[in-house]
């Protein structure tokens, strides 16, 4: 929301830039692989846990199933098809297990 409210005016306005696109760079280019390149390196800077983009989707999804149904979280996402966003259930049961056999006391 800052980014939106904020920063993208603030870089427009420094950059002399016109332009419709969600992000910007401060550069001179528009391309959205360098703006995803700079917001990476900052936001490994502040958790050395990121690794690659496609991890942040995961998380996101992940956390909309558990805040949201099914087929609701399919449309958020894009998914064509409801098993893409059952994977995502299936990723978040394995990390269940994982947890029981970590926590559980018989073990």
């Amino acid at each position: 929301m800052e980014y939106q409210l904020k920063t993208r005016e603030t870089i427009l306005k420094e950059t002399k830039k016109e332009t419709d696109l969600f992000f910007v760079t401060q550069g001179s280019s528009l391309k959205l692989q360098n703006v995803m390149q700079k917001l990476m390196k900052e936001l490994r800077k502040q958790n050395k846990q990121v690794e690659i983009v496609k991890q942040i989707r995961a998380s996101v999804i992940t956390s909309w199933l558990k805040n949201y149904n099914l087929r609701e979280v399919q449309y958020f996402a894009g998914h064509c098809y409801v098993s893409s966003t059952e994977s995502y259930l299936l990723n978040d049961l394995e990390d269940l297990k994982e947890d029981i056999n970590r926590y559980h006391p018989i073990n």
